[in-house]
């Protein structure tokens, strides 16, 4: 069965199918299968709200994710959680960094994917280089398919 990544976006210059092709890359790489994964690109403001909710900051950020615990009973999917993104603070810090906006998505993805896979670069910095050493990993594995 394929994986199925669901997709919430109301921006017209967020790709769909590219944003899909990146997360097949990325669960191919990391030998998942049969998996959902929930994405949706929000503003500033939605970030901002879910991150003071969430955890406690009064502020816009770039990725949020929220993993899942427990699957329902027989559902055909393991739910890894979802990938929140904010596009116009994606756009910003792409500019700042002097890369393109799709490299700067395609960074935010497998930064929030890893979160949802329980790595976390705030816990100790050991475990911040194993977490950037993975985003690498994934985001190289992308560089000759797109």
């Amino acid at each position: 069965m394929p994986n199925n990544i669901l997709i919430s976006n109301e921006f017209p210059e967020i790709d769909e199918q590219f944003i899909k092709h990146i997360i097949e890359q990325f669960l191919k790489k990391l030998n998942l299968d049969n998996v959902e994964v929930s994405i949706s690109f929000v503003d500033d403001k939605t970030i901002q709200q879910l991150n003071k909710e969430w955890r406690g900051k009064d502020k816009p950020t770039d990725v949020l994710s929220f993993p899942v615990d427990e699957n329902p009973p027989e559902y055909p999917y393991k739910i890894l959680g979802d990938i929140i993104i904010s596009v116009p603070y994606a756009k910003r810090q792409a500019e700042n960094l002097g890369e393109t906006f799709e490299d700067e998505l395609i960074r935010l993805l497998a930064h929030g994917l890893l979160h949802l896979l329980g790595y976390d670069h705030e816990i100790s910095e050991e475990e911040a280089k194993k977490m950037f050493s993975k985003e690498e990993e994934l985001i190289e594995a992308v560089e000759g398919t797109i």
